[in-house]
């Protein structure tokens, strides 16, 4: 009886290929994989058995829509000293190891204004990498900040403190494919604002599962996902599954300045920190708000009116 065999990846790593939420990345991906490891590394192939010691090296060796990925070993660390630019496109970032032991990128960044990973690029997956928040001597603001087509960020664990204050920022207008999943984003001090930022005719967002745990940092000041749309409406986005938890005083989850067309917000939860917080405020509409409810902290009935349509969230607090 014949036996059927899988394929090696490139440089023999991973004989039977990786498996990530049921999608087999390194069969399905026809390009090379790239090593790092800050634990033995400073090769300068990016094999496995020769690493490159740090994240932009191994940016630098792959080739702009080939495929590529770069696959960092269990305990890689880096202090960000400066902004990580990558400007390429079609390719993944795949972090191994869970909890503290994926790979850990601290913040370090003194200069201010500077944004901790920029991605020029289309088409680019992020998948469970950690960023440990520092408080250094700078004032930056950003730890993603994406100008691409079709970036995903998936089971990552984000801290926002005082010198971080924005988890992610779309930051180009007319652009399209944002994807934000199962990442848990832990307020560690005040000063955050916004969690997601996106920016004016942005098209087809999708952010869910994601864990808000901001009670530490005092809650996020303005929203934690914020549409900013200017003269020309967009939408068709879907944010589902969210929890939220210790927003500020009289805060919100969604904040949109324009229409939105043709969007849904689903089964969003929400612990408040008095009854004044709210689901969703959504001045020019376009949302659809279906099974979302928020609660004050210490108190089992639901908050004050949140949005019309939405049963759930409309019942005053006793």
């Amino acid at each position: 009886m014949a036996t059927l065999r899988r394929s090696s990846s490139s440089y023999g790593a991973f004989a039977d290929g990786v498996i990530i939420r049921g999608v087999p990345l390194l069969t399905l991906y026809p390009g090379n994989v790239y090593w790092v490891d800050s634990n033995g590394g400073g090769g300068s192939k990016g094999t496995f058995s020769s690493p490159v010691a740090t994240l932009s090296a191994a940016h630098a060796l792959v080739t702009s829509d080939n495929g590529d990925i770069i696959c960092m070993k269990p305990g890689h660390a880096e202090t960000l000293t400066g902004t990580l630019d990558f400007s390429k496109s079609g390719f993944a970032i795949i972090g191994l190891g869970y909890g503290d032991n994926r790979p850990t990128f601290t913040n370090g960044i003194t200069a201010s204004g500077d944004d901790y990973f920029d991605f020029a690029g289309d088409d680019v997956v992020v998948y469970n990498l950690k960023y440990a928040e520092a408080a250094p001597a700078g004032d930056t603001v950003v730890v993603f900040n994406v100008s691409g087509d079709f970036f995903h960020i998936e089971n990552c664990y984000i801290e926002l403190g005082a010198k971080t204050l924005t988890f992610l920022t779309h930051d180009t207008t007319a652009k399209k494919g944002l994807t934000v999943m199962n990442n848990t984003i832990v307020g560690t001090a005040a000063g955050p604002d916004v969690g997601v930022r996106v920016e004016t005719t942005h098209l087809y967002a999708h952010i869910a599962g994601n864990r808000w745990l901001m009670d530490q940092a005092a809650g996020i000041d303005t929203g934690v996902v914020v549409f900013v749309s200017g003269t020309t409406a967009a939408g068709e986005h879907i944010i589902e599954d969210e929890i939220a938890l210790g927003l500020a005083d009289g805060n919100v989850y969604l904040v949109q300045t324009d229409v939105q067309s043709a969007s849904m917000l689903s089964r969003l939860r929400v612990v408040g920190a008095d009854a004044t917080d709210h689901v969703g405020l959504s001045p020019a509409s376009g949302f659809g708000f279906i099974d979302n409810a928020t609660t004050e902290e210490g108190k089992s009935v639901p908050g004050t009116a949140d949005h019309a349509g939405d049963p759930l969230a409309t019942t005053p607090a006793a």
